[in-house]
Formats: structure tokens, C-alpha cells, sequence
């Protein structure tokens, strides 16, 4: 990253980078719960709980990283070069938090929360989700690079 002037995002811009990193958690967490199940021979959630509990709690964490990201990008902007770590951490513990207490709330075992793979699978898929909105959010604030273009997106004369 240069040393030199930001460039200036809008709110828009953001809004829709966290969406991106939202959906990008929301893939991972369909995949290697995915991956996991196959692995363990088991599901997410055994127990006889309502059907509409787990994508909530889901829907819950992924709130509280929606709120980890909009306050790392005003960090970012705010002039830290670095990943604010302490949202990064908060973010993640507070996913593997919010499935293990609100599961236990909505009636889950504690071995389909605190002790589950699944859960424990969330602090990862936080992290790189947060990081990964970092490195793109810095790019574009901190870096003088264009943004990156499709083959055909290429000037004719072989500038790009």
C-alpha cells in the first residue's frame, strides 16, 4: 500500500462490499457444514428444534458480522493501514457465541452447540470473511491500483 492520499468510497460502495463479504461467509458456512456433514455422518442440528432456528441464528451471526465490517471499514478509513484484529476476533467468537447461546435458547444440545464442530467451524469462516473485506476495502482506499478488468475489458493498444 502507498504512503500516499486515499481515495475516497461511499457509503454505497461499502454497503455493498459488506453484502459481498456477507454472502461470501453465508457460501462457506453452506460448504463446509456441507463437507463436515458428509465427513462426520451427522447434521448441523439433530435435536427437535424449529425448523426456522438455525437459519436465524445464522441470520443472527451474520448481522453481528454485517456490524464487525461496517466498523472495521471506518476504521480502515479513519487512516489504520492494519485489520482492525480486535473486530476480527470479536466477530468470530461472536459467531461461534451466538450459535452456541441462542441454540441452546431454542432448544439444541449442547453437543449440536458449544461442543459441535459446525459451531466451532464459524470462528474460521468469520475471519476470513472479515479479512478478506479488509484486503479489498484497502485496495481501493489505500493502493493507486485500477481496479482489476476482465481480458475483454482491455484497451486495444495493450495498456491495462
Amino acid at each position: 500500500m502507498t504512503s500516499g492520499p486515499r481515495r475516497g468510497v461511499t457509503r454505497g460502495y461499502v454497503g455493498g462490499l459488506i453484502v459481498a463479504a456477507l454472502i461470501v461467509a453465508a457460501a462457506l458456512v453452506v460448504a463446509v457444514w456441507g463437507l463436515l456433514a458428509l465427513g462426520l455422518a451427522r447434521e448441523p442440528v439433530a435435536s427437535e428444534t424449529p425448523i426456522w432456528a438455525a437459519p436465524l441464528i445464522l441470520a443472527l451471526a451474520l448481522g453481528a458480522l454485517a456490524w464487525a465490517l461496517w466498523r472495521q471499514a471506518i476504521a480502515l478509513l479513519r487512516g489504520r493501514r492494519a485489520p482492525a484484529w480486535g473486530l476480527v476476533v470479536a466477530a468470530s467468537l461472536g459467531a461461534y457465541a451466538i450459535w452456541s447461546l441462542a441454540g441452546l435458547g431454542a432448544g439444541m444440545r449442547v453437543e449440536e452447540t458449544w461442543l459441535s464442530p459446525f459451531a466451532a467451524a464459524l470462528v474460521p469462516i468469520w475471519a476470513v470473511a472479515a479479512l478478506l473485506f479488509w484486503a479489498v476495502l484497502g485496495r481501493r482506499v489505500y493502493t493507486d491500483r485500477p481496479p482489476p478488468r476482465w481480458p475483454w475489458e482491455r484497451d486495444e493498444d495493450g495498456d491495462a
